[in-house]
């Protein structure tokens, strides 16, 4: 048979294992907003990478044609 203080340890528990179910409660909504804001960033900040990237890759078969020019001119020139 169950006595007072066992029935009042499983009212105590129970009760504490309510409380802290709902102390857990988290705001999805911030955390979602931070996320995406973040994501926005990054993709960016890659976008922009990526542009610095096929700019100096421009920049430099420019100045590679340049050289290769002057060169020929050179050799033509002797």
């Amino acid at each position: 048979m169950i006595n007072f203080k066992t029935v009042f340890a499983i009212a105590l528990l129970s009760a504490s294992t309510t409380a802290m179910a709902d102390e857990v409660v988290i705001d999805t909504t911030d955390l979602y907003a931070d996320i995406s804001a973040q994501l926005a960033q990054g993709i960016d900040q890659m976008h922009q990478d990526l542009n610095n990237e096929d700019m100096n890759a421009v920049l430099i078969a420019k100045k590679k044609e340049q050289q290769e020019t002057s060169e020929m001119d050179a050799r033509l020139a002797e």
